[in-house]
């Protein structure tokens, strides 16, 4: 085995064939002397870094010198091997640089928004464009507002004000991405979006068609995710967040789109429940984005609803039917094979897919005849229970917020601590102010508060506390 002075005159043997012969004395000493005084530049810098590396490399070719004469090698052919030597240095040099030097920041350019400044893009008859140098695009519908917060090399912070931006953000390593909209993030690294934001009722609506989006807000602390083909609706005034296929919400048009009718259901206590026979009219329909009430999986459909000859494929229920945003198919059917009959009937899954089949398909109608018959076979079930949310719910939006007040009651009293128990409380609150004044609301306000100091409803719960 060579020891470190074999080690050495081999490596300035090395040296010594990689070196042009026709390098002399005085170009080497000027090129050597130029790459020592560059390097050294760095010595004062700390350690820690890049310059600190420059500055160890510089120390070590000081050794190599050292080395060579203790070697014995001429001036010459010393001055050839520090020359090899301090090429593949820096070599090793500009490759240590390249990976640690920081990347480029990205720039953007404005198109359609003449007066954009600060950052602040404002699209006004015409949709305005932001191009970044990384290939993504930000289109700006008209009457919409949007600020770059932030720009570096991973990406860019926005903050959309008010309004919708289609977003193609391009697929890169490390790359960072945010659309801020009034409480919310939408955090990206690389894919196809629409984002909008309605600053005046607090709605959010987030439709992905390529890639995967986290979003997270008060409603959503901990982030959710979201996959190709799907659909947020973020509601801070309802306190609710619904997550749909693309297919099925574009079946029944956004919730923007949805005007309120007026209401047929009665409040326990009121004159009249809608019965099987009843048939009252759009009462308004509910989200169009959601799952069924407080999540619970669907079980087997009632017998002869779904049932296939031998040999034949069966029919999917109706609850997978309205997973998949098939809400017209599971209305047919029931009308089909006799809507009273399925009422009195069918089972307690199949009766609470045909509400939300009925109430996503603005079927009012149906939707209070099924979430009453919900109740009265089943009432000690979580899905009875949450039937008087719903009821109060669709009541409370179609323009009678004081029916709306006994099913928010019987909701809280059957299931205080429910998943709807916070939207029900403050949807009360509000349907008090509304109905009743804003002193009649103040003890609901400061239960609220109480109860979810956090809550979607907090800000105006501690308005109506405020004296």
């Amino acid at each position: 085995m060579m020891n470190e002075a074999e080690k050495l005159s081999r490596l300035a043997d090395l040296a010594r064939e990689g070196i042009p012969a026709d390098i002399d004395a005085a170009h080497d000493a000027a090129e050597r002397a130029r790459f020592v005084e560059a390097v050294s530049r760095g010595a004062a810098q700390p350690r820690g870094g890049a310059l600190g590396w420059v500055a160890s490399r510089v120390t070590a070719l000081s050794r190599v010198d050292a080395w060579l004469r203790f070697l014995g090698v001429s001036p010459a052919h010393a001055g050839r091997a520090r020359w090899g030597l301090a090429l593949a240095g820096a070599a090793a040099l500009a490759v240590a640089l390249v990976a640690l030097w920081p990347a480029r920041r990205l720039d953007y350019a404005v198109e359609g928004a003449p007066g954009a400044a600060g950052g602040y893009i404002a699209a006004a008859a015409e949709e305005a464009r932001l191009r970044f140098t990384d290939g993504t695009t930000v289109a700006l519908a008209p009457g919409s507002a949007l600020r770059v917060a932030e720009v570096d090399a991973a990406g860019a912070r926005m903050l959309l004000e008010d309004g919708r931006a289609s977003l193609r953000v391009t697929a890169r390593p490390k790359a960072r991405w945010s659309v801020e909209a009034g409480p919310f993030a939408v955090l990206v690294t690389g894919t196809a979006f629409d984002v909008s934001w309605t600053r005046g009722d607090g709605t959010l609506r987030v439709d992905l068609r390529e890639g995967s989006v986290t979003v997270r807000g008060p409603l959503a602390p901990e982030g959710l995710p979201l996959r190709a083909g799907q659909r947020l609706v973020a509601r801070m005034r309802e306190g609710d967040v619904q997550i749909s296929s693309l297919d099925a919400a574009g079946a029944v048009g956004s919730a923007a789109e949805l005007a309120p009718s007026p209401a047929g259901a009665a409040p326990p206590g009121g004159e009249r429940n809608p019965g099987p026979g009843d048939v009252d009219g759009d009462a308004g329909a509910a989200r169009p984005e959601g799952s069924r009430a407080e999540g619970a999986p669907a079980g087997p459909p009632p017998g002869g609803l779904t049932a296939a000859p031998d040999g034949a494929v069966a029919a999917p229920s109706w609850a997978k039917r309205v997973a998949a945003g098939d809400f017209r198919s599971v209305l047919a059917e029931a009308e089909q094979r006799g809507l009273g009959g399925v009422l009195e009937h069918g089972s307690l899954d199949d009766l609470v897919a045909l509400a939300d089949a009925a109430r996503y398909a603005r079927r009012g109608d149906v939707a209070q005849r099924a979430l009453t018959a919900t109740r009265k076979r089943f009432p000690g079930t979580s899905h009875g229970k949450a039937a008087a949310f719903l009821l109060g719910r669709m009541v409370d939006d179609g323009g009678s917020p004081g029916a709306a007040v006994a099913w928010y009651d019987a909701y809280l009293a059957e299931s205080p601590g429910g998943p709807f128990a916070a939207e029900a409380l403050g949807r009360k609150m509000v349907a008090v102010e509304r109905t009743a004044g804003r002193a009649a609301a103040r003890p609901v306000a400061e239960l609220y508060l109480k109860r979810h100091p956090r809550g979607a409803h907090a800000p105006v719960a501690r308005d109506l506390v405020e004296p």
